[in-house]
This record gives C-alpha cells, sequence and structure tokens, in this order.
C-alpha cells in the first residue's frame, strides 16, 4: 500500500474542510463595522491628526477629524478624544440608536447624542461640544457627513431645543467615500 498518495489525499480533504467552515465566519467579520480612531490625512492642511473612522469592508470612511484641544486642555488631548468619541460611536452603532442624532445637553453641557427614534430622549452621547461650538451647526454637518452628502468629515474644532435627524447608517456606510492610504 503506498502512503503518500493517501496522506495526500487526507491533507487535500482537511484543507477544503478547514475552508468551508470558515467562509460563514468570514462573511459574518466582514459585515462587521467597527468604529475606530487612527491617524488620518488632512489635504488642507498637509498635516496628520486623529480621526474618527467607520471601519468597513470597503474600507476606512472619515467622520471627525480631531484638529483642536478640548477647551485648550492640556490633559485631555485630541487622541484622546477621539478614542472616547470612536468608542462612543461603537456602543450607539452595537445598540443601534444611530437611527438619529440630535443636540441636547447633559449636565449643562451641549452635546451630539443618538436616539432610536424621533423625540425620544438622548440615548448614547456622541460628543460633548465646547462652549464656542454651535450645536445646530455640528449637527447638521455631522447629518450631511452621516448622510453622505458631506465631502469632508467634521473637524470638531447655548439652550436651544433638539433637532432630530434620520440617519440611514447602513446606507452610509455601503456608500461614503474611504480614504486611501
Amino acid at each position: 500500500m503506498q502512503l503518500k498518495p493517501i496522506v495526500s489525499l487526507l491533507t487535500g480533504c482537511a484543507l477544503t474542510a478547514g475552508c468551508i467552515t470558515s467562509i460563514p465566519s468570514q462573511a459574518k467579520a466582514d459585515d462587521e463595522v467597527r468604529f475606530i480612531c487612527a491617524s488620518g490625512y488632512d489635504q488642507a492642511t498637509n498635516l496628520r491628526f486623529p480621526t474618527t473612522y467607520a471601519w468597513t469592508e470597503r474600507g476606512k470612511i472619515a467622520i471627525i477629524r480631531w484638529k483642536y484641544a478640548w477647551f485648550n486642555s492640556k490633559t485631555v488631548t485630541p487622541e484622546e478624544r477621539c478614542e472616547l468619541v470612536s468608542s462612543r460611536f461603537q456602543t450607539a452603532y452595537n445598540n443601534q440608536s444611530l437611527a438619529y442624532i440630535a443636540n441636547g445637553t447633559v449636565n449643562n453641557q451641549p452635546v451630539i447624542c443618538t436616539a432610536k427614534k424621533e423625540d425620544a430622549a438622548c440615548d448614547t452621547t456622541l460628543l460633548t461640544l465646547r462652549p464656542q461650538d454651535d450645536p445646530l451647526q455640528i449637527l447638521d454637518d455631522l447629518k450631511d457627513i452621516l448622510r453622505g452628502r458631506g465631502t469632508k468629515p467634521l473637524e470638531h474644532s447655548s439652550k436651544q431645543e433638539p433637532v432630530y435627524y434620520k440617519i440611514d447608517i447602513k446606507k452610509f456606510l455601503q456608500t461614503a467615500p474611504v480614504e486611501k492610504e
């Protein structure tokens, strides 16, 4: 009996079985979306800044470029804000509250948050705004980005009635431009 052809046949069967069983898990991994903080290139300034990205099977989609310090803080860096907000986007995505984004107030500070339906309370705070930020302008800019109408990521750089914008996050993740680096 020749052992070499049998070993080759068994090896081929094992590899085929391994490939077949890994296809569903690979397909599932490709459908996953991760919000991450990574260094991103800003063409206008020719510099790199921490950037909140949606990482999809198509590539990374820039959402917020963190160019400025938080309240000119020496302790909270743009990198730390990027990490925090990226994590909040992931939480909102995971709990399916990215259906609406709205402006609101948390601890007497203006925020941009998510809601599962119009006129609902804030579900997940995405970002706390600086006193000099215009909440409606930032909300409007973020809405344009998440609806695929923005041409560049938001540059995060008063008590008002909340405004709600419906967001189709799946469509955004499928159609928004990806950065190439």
